[in-house]
């Protein structure tokens, strides 16, 4: 991953026409963009739909970015509104537990102790089920901080919310995760009932 300078450079040279500095900089964001996509679509298929679309988006508005903030929180707004428009036409529900759960057990670490993998898988697929059901912006605010590892701040400027904001839906998020991990009977945490 590039860093924010590196990134808002790429930014300026593409602004001017460097085709070589677009290509890399979308190179750079497009993984951070298929996430984000999957985040609100819940789908792999959709996120890589809307990360075309977003890639288009930009290529073709960069003389819209004025460098005032970072361009990951552009290229964000950009997805945000090109995954939420995404989703109104296609009119349906997602089934973001199901879909998740390729893309978690893709990106899974190995464990040396059987019990562990077996532990860990149950975890996830317990994260999966239930960041499937937190509202819209409480699992966006929960996927950028507790599992992306931004903090508040940046996660409001990206959502263009304001930070206290930002803190009462990771909070309310964190709630109802611990809430309905404790209230498993499927012995979470290692104490089987």
């Amino acid at each position: 991953m590039l860093s924010d300078q590196e990134t808002l450079e790429l930014a300026q040279r593409a602004r001017k026409g460097e085709r070589k500095a677009l290509g890399r900089l979308a190179g750079a964001l497009r993984p951070l963009i298929c996430r984000w996509a999957l985040v609100i679509t819940g789908d792999p298929d959709d996120a890589e739909d809307v990360a075309q679309v977003v890639l288009m988006k930009m290529a073709g508005s960069m003389e819209d970015f004025d460098g005032r903030s970072k361009i990951s929180s552009w290229v964000y707004r950009i997805t945000r509104n090109a995954s939420l428009d995404h989703l109104r036409r296609r009119g349906r529900d997602r089934r973001l537990t199901e879909k998740l759960g390729r893309l978690a057990q893709a990106a899974r670490p190995r464990l040396e102790d059987p019990l562990d993998d077996i532990e860990m898988k149950r975890t996830l697929r317990l994260i999966r089920t239930l960041l499937g059901e937190l509202p819209l912006r409480q699992r966006e605010v929960f996927d950028l901080v507790d599992l992306q590892g931004l903090k508040p701040r940046e996660a409001a400027e990206m959502l263009e919310m304001n930070p206290n904001t930002v803190r009462v839906h990771l909070l309310r998020a964190r709630r109802r995760m611990r809430s309905a991990m404790l209230a498993q009977d499927h012995g979470y945490g290692g104490v089987e009932r």
